[in-house]
């Protein structure tokens, strides 16, 4: 089953693959005759985020991430009153969220190829020129894919929570090592807290948990 480390290996990973198979295919061009120009001419011509995600293959860590979602649905025991309707509208919204990701990474990729041909840079050249453009561009996308399944997590509860009573009490899941925050320390250490009590030690907490790639998340007791 897909875990959120497996996810984020997987688009990296892709990520790397994407910019071998660029290469390749401009290799490709130039055996055949073409100019430079004639290179851009293509690249500006088709849609990219297209030959991004299908003949770049980026299509795997997309599914990758959305079977991620299917995992950490089915290893959270269900409580309240939820329908299949606002679970898939959930799982929508974390699709629509990787795929506007996806766009990004396509269109640094494609401006960055153009700068880079125009420039006359080829092969590894090229290639770290892209990967250094896409770090700027789309930073720490270990850390957006994290946060995004994190908090899809946390939703899936607060949809289940939204009929309980006000007082019932939370527990903060997840690990407990040194790569915990501060915040995320506090919660751990505390009893189980109601959701005003969670709030009251930071705002945003049972939704978000500790903060930019939380690995825990609230769960009732005695539901």
């Amino acid at each position: 089953m897909a875990t959120i480390d497996q996810a984020i290996n997987s688009y990296e990973s892709n990520i790397e693959s994407a910019l071998d198979g660029f290469q390749s295919d401009i290799e490709e061009l130039e055996e055949g005759g073409l100019s430079t120009a004639e290179i851009l001419g293509i690249i500006a011509a088709i849609d990219f985020t297209s030959y991004f995600i299908e003949d770049l293959r980026f299509s795997t860590s997309i599914n990758t991430f959305m079977a991620t979602t299917e995992t950490i649905l089915s290893d959270l025991p269900m409580f309240g009153v939820t329908s299949e309707v606002q679970l898939l509208a959930l799982q929508n919204l974390q699709r629509q969220g990787i795929e506007g990701v996806t766009r990004s990474v396509a269109n640094t990729m494609q401006n960055a190829m153009v700068s880079g041909l125009s420039g006359g840079l080829r092969g590894n050249v090229l290639k770290d020129s892209i990967r250094a453009s896409i770090k700027t561009n789309v930073p720490r996308v270990e850390n957006v894919i994290g946060t995004m399944l994190g908090d899809y997590r946390r939703s899936v509860v607060s949809v289940m929570a939204m009929d309980l009573p006000k007082d019932t009490l939370y527990e903060y899941v997840g690990p407990d090592d040194e790569k915990n925050r501060p915040v995320c320390r506090t919660f751990l250490a505390n009893d189980p807290l109601t959701i005003d009590e969670i709030r009251a030690e930071k705002s945003d907490g049972f939704e978000h948990g500790g903060g930019v790639r939380c690995r825990h998340y609230w769960y009732p007791i005695n539901v």
